[in-house]
């Protein structure tokens, strides 16, 4: 699908006047055990919230605003894949067998959803994960949903939770201001943020995704991606090809997800079953060479990683991390490199 073949399907269901909200609440499954991918052990909830009529158009504009910014004319669609090197496009998720607990929350959005009556209810939430908008279409009974991540902090606030003034100044006091009576009032329930922001659209068992990290924070991949990280690690570990420094390697995986995420695209083109039969010190010289680095290495070959620099610049070989021109040989950084097939 072109992107203004997509934009025009969107905006057919933006334009209808039935629309729908939910918190997704995630929660440990009962039957989940430690060895479970993160997006096999938890559950979303989905838990709908009654909107006033007045709200419906004003949603509406706000998410087909966002919609027509992100899907231009010329914007690619391409298949997901682990790392790429923009956000300025959008990708498409289909494979949802690999994400079964979030899977199983889209299917329960056709089924008969509970629906939030009280403040008590959202208080007792396990984790309140994301929100989600159903827009039914206007002709006939099929749903797109947008949905987005929730930002780490309390979705309402409670007057009654705070029983004396030291108490409510600590925790803050939910106020609006009454353009009837010019008075600033106490407001009591709870408040939900509507933003104008779409972590991915769901649509006819297609996943398009808008904000990668969002995405991948709300069906819980990133979590997944953190787990085999750990794993890749250890399979490095394992071929030897690292004499020392494996250390420096860990760390730069925990602590930044873009180098760990290198590393899960090292193993998905083969580059780790390459180290097995190649010459590592020759393939890691000639990659030295076109990037302006050398690397060190023991009396045997192996590589030597002395520090985190080091270690970056040996997840970066390994990942393809720099691509070489077709014109004059120039050596570009990009992050993605989808294979030519």
């Amino acid at each position: 699908m072109n992107a203004k073949t997509l934009l025009t399907e969107l905006n057919e269901y933006t334009s209808t006047k039935t629309v729908h909200m939910y918190i997704i609440e995630r929660k440990l499954k009962s039957s989940a055990k430690p060895k479970d991918k993160p997006s096999e052990k938890f559950e979303y909830v989905p838990l709908k919230v009654n909107m006033s009529s007045d709200l419906f158009p004003k949603v509406s504009e706000m998410l087909k605003r966002v919609i027509d910014f992100k899907v231009k004319e010329n914007v690619q669609i391409l298949e997901y894949t682990a790392i790429d090197d923009s956000e300025e496009k959008i990708q498409t998720y289909t494979d949802l067998g690999k994400i079964t607990g979030f899977k199983s929350f889209l299917e329960s959005l056709s089924g008969e959803v509970k629906t939030i009556q009280s403040f008590s209810e959202v208080a007792e939430l396990e984790k309140a994960w994301a929100i989600c908008y159903g827009f039914e279409h206007p002709e006939n009974d099929s749903w797109m949903y947008c949905i987005k991540k929730l930002l780490p902090r309390n979705l309402a606030i409670d007057n009654e939770l705070n029983d004396n003034v030291l108490s409510a100044v600590k925790s803050g006091v939910n106020s609006f201001f009454d353009i009837k009576t010019k008075q600033l009032k106490p407001f009591e329930g709870f408040s939900i943020n509507i933003e104008p922001r779409i972590d991915m659209i769901y649509l006819e068992n297609t996943i398009y995704v808008f904000n990668k990290k969002g995405f991948e924070d709300v069906t819980s991949l990133t979590e997944e991606f953190i787990e085999l990280g750990k794993s890749i690690v250890n399979e490095v570990d394992e071929i030897k090809f690292v004499s020392s420094g494996m250390e420096f390697i860990s760390s730069v995986v925990e602590k930044k997800p873009s180098y760990r995420n290198k590393l899960i695209k090292a193993k998905e083109i083969g580059n780790l079953e390459f180290l097995k039969v190649c010459n590592v010190k020759t393939e890691f010289n000639r990659a030295g060479r076109k990037i302006s680095f050398k690397f060190s290495y023991d009396s045997e070959g192996k590589i030597i990683a002395k520090d985190e620099k080091e270690a970056e610049k040996i997840i970066e070989v390994l990942s393809e991390f720099y691509k070489e021109g077709v014109l004059g040989g120039k050596v570009f950084e990009t992050a993605a490199g989808r294979m030519k097939k």
